[in-house]
């Protein structure tokens, strides 16, 4: 019994992820902080079931606002998988960085959203095809994570961009669009 119940919960996790992949998204786009979104969800991160004792998580923001134009779920759903995906690639334990920015001048600017790891990385070949739907690579998981980041970044017109070397780790970096600040 206990076994069709993980496996019924998993199955209802992967149709979840699905229909959050696959359905048009509602969104309420207004001005937010990007440095309270970061905050809220790291404080989410260290007191759920994704975090181990090994890990941490290091949180560094600017003293100004970081304003971006965006539905804050969204937004949320960006860092939580970025952030759920940097702890899941270090088994062994790690620190995962979370930074909110501004790029640009004083006037406009971009938000800047960096989620790092210091995991098992993803080979040069591969980077690619990681925004790619069921291409997940932990046993945890749909393989939806990223494609669902990708879909919600380009609905927004934003960038995002990977760095990784295998064995020293990933950092994602979210371009948003300039606002004026």
């Amino acid at each position: 019994m206990d076994i069709v119940l993980r496996e019924s919960e998993r199955l209802n996790d992967t149709i979840r992820s699905f229909l959050a992949y696959a359905r048009p998204q509602r969104f309420e786009v207004q001005q937010l902080d990007l440095r309270r979104v970061v905050q809220d969800t790291a404080t989410i991160l260290r007191n759920s079931t994704e975090i181990g004792e090994q890990h941490t998580i290091e949180v560094q923001l600017p003293s100004e606002e970081v304003l971006v134009e965006a539905d804050e779920n969204q937004v949320r759903q960006i860092v939580w998988n970025l952030a759920t995906n940097g702890l899941r690639a270090m088994p062994d334990g790690g620190a995962l960085q979370l930074s909110a920015v501004r790029e640009g001048s004083e006037g406009v600017y971009s938000g800047l959203l960096t989620v790092s790891d210091h995991g098992v990385g993803i080979a040069s070949d591969e980077i690619d095809g990681i925004f790619q739907p069921f291409r997940g690579s932990f046993g945890k998981g749909t393989g939806l994570g990223l494609a669902i980041v990708h879909r919600i970044v380009s609905d927004y017109n934003a960038r995002i961009d990977v760095q990784s070397r295998p064995g020293e780790g990933t950092t994602f970096r979210v371009t948003f669009p300039p606002v004026r600040g």
